[in-house]
């Protein structure tokens, strides 16, 4: 039996001494600390303001009879409006998309003022992305353009909004596997359609690639019209794709599980986007490391076995990660060169969201006279947007996502709960990786999937905590 093979026990005992030391250091067991509670929260004055006012609604509601007129409504089932807003957004126009996250959020505000006994659920990431909120109010009154940033502005706001939504409209372990199906089917949908761009290339526009360096490749980007923006999609479907096949218990759930996640990694592959390649390769390295450590030395094999087994034209592309030759590499390192040097101006207060903010004053400070909508990484984009502060509880708000996960990774004896928060943390990694290279916000459907994970996550770590049905 392989259990009692020699190799076996070299890479369980490796694996074992790997682990151990990462999670006995004194910044992962502070990290994996919980310390704040909800009775702080509860005696804050903006828990008493909000408590107050909520109070108002719930007796003018209850005065006018309105919530005996909501009984029962289609219209407080806040899991059915968030559900359709999720199935929508990868094939939607961002407008409708939007309409669709304002009906989830006015649901969930309708139940509050109908019912008392409903209230908001209380996580530790809800208070930096309120803050994160309110950051973006400010930055859009006090943008450089400010009619530009207003659109921009609040869809972002709306879209940040959405992940409360999320985590306050799913409550049984049911909702979470049905979620799960539909974004991940919506991924295998996605896929096929960019399997019919690729077989019929003539019928779609293209212009993502250096043509002197790869004549005749065709970039697919499905339902998003970008290449790029199709493979940050598919770095957070993909590792919830793997879990899902893990916990499926039916062969034919397995089988379609399994061809979901193949479809969607073909596709992107055939989005030849450098940085999601190298996105999902961390992404499967954090989830297989994750599900058993002895994956970190076989992972080390594959790593060094990888470039003798891909075809040529993906290496090559790979490969020309940092090549300036490659136009549109030194593209992005030109553009991140004026927009550091713009921020060096405008570091604390940002120029205000959306492009039209960013291309009054980034001309100014461009090198060698290139253009560009954004500054072709995430966290740049954001400091612009909103600023030092903006940034910084951005970066606050993925501290408390990851922290929430790791810690029910680690304390949790649910199998369920542990893939789903290992399939939350790989895809979010993966994400942020492709974040350095790209503006991941540009494309507002894809925006809104962001924060449906960032809420998903906080669902998946409380995944034992929720009912059965």
């Amino acid at each position: 039996m392989i259990e009692n093979s020699i190799a076996y026990s070299i890479l369980r005992k490796i694996g074992s001494y790997f682990m151990s030391s990462i999670k006995n250091s004194s910044l992962v067991q502070l990290f994996l600390t919980d310390s704040q509670n909800e009775s702080h929260v509860e005696s804050s004055l903006i828990f008493k303001l909000y408590s107050f006012i909520r109070k108002m609604f719930l007796n003018l509601f209850n005065t006018l009879k309105l919530d005996r007129l909501f009984h029962k409504s289609i219209f407080k089932i806040n899991f059915l409006w968030m559900l359709v807003t999720v199935a929508l957004a990868p094939f939607a126009p961002t407008m409708m998309a939007l309409l669709m996250s304002i009906a989830g959020f006015l649901s969930m505000g309708l139940k509050l003022c109908c019912e008392r006994k409903f209230s908001l659920q209380y996580n530790h990431i809800n208070k930096y992305i309120y803050v994160y909120i309110l950051i973006y109010v400010i930055s859009i009154l006090a943008s450089v353009n400010r009619s530009s940033s207003l659109y921009g502005g609040l869809v972002t706001i709306c879209f940040v909004l959405f992940s409360i939504v999320v985590i306050n409209s799913i409550k049984t372990k049911s909702q979470v596997a049905i979620i799960n199906f539909l974004l991940v089917s919506g991924g295998a949908v996605v896929s096929l359609y960019g399997f019919y761009q690729y077989l019929n290339p003539r019928n779609f526009g293209g212009s993502w690639v250096d043509q002197d360096m790869f004549d005749g490749m065709f970039r697919v980007y499905s339902t998003f019209q970008n290449p790029n923006v199709l493979g940050e999609y598919f770095l957070l479907i993909i590792p919830l794709g793997v879990a899902c096949f893990f916990l499926s218990k039916h062969l034919l759930l397995k089988l379609f599980y399994l061809g979901c996640v193949g479809a969607m990694m073909l596709c992107l592959v055939l989005t030849y986007s450098r940085g999601c390649y190298l996105g999902i390769m961390v992404a499967a390295a954090i989830f297989a490391v994750l599900m058993d450590k002895r994956f970190i030395v076989l992972g080390v094999i594959a790593l060094i076995l990888l470039p003798f087994v891909l075809p040529e034209t993906i290496l090559n592309r790979f490969l020309s990660i940092g090549n300036m030759e490659d136009t549109s590499t030194s593209y992005r390192v030109y553009i991140w060169m004026g927009t550091i040097a713009m921020l060096k101006d405008y570091w604390f207060s940002g120029i205000g969201p959306g492009e039209g903010a960013y291309n009054i004053l980034y001309p100014i400070y461009a090198y060698s006279g290139i253009s560009a909508p954004h500054a072709h990484n995430t966290f740049l984009q954001v400091m612009c947007d909103t600023g030092i502060m903006g940034v910084l509880t951005f970066i606050c708000i993925l501290f408390r996502y990851y922290k929430s996960l790791f810690i029910s990774y680690v304390n949790s004896m649910d199998k369920t709960e542990r893939i789903l928060t290992i399939s939350g943390i790989s895809a979010m990694s993966g994400f942020l990786i492709q974040s350095l290279f790209d503006y991941t916000f540009y494309n507002y459907r894809v925006t809104l999937l962001f924060w449906v994970f960032v809420g998903l996550g906080v669902v998946y770590s409380q995944y034992s905590k929720l009912k059965e049905v």
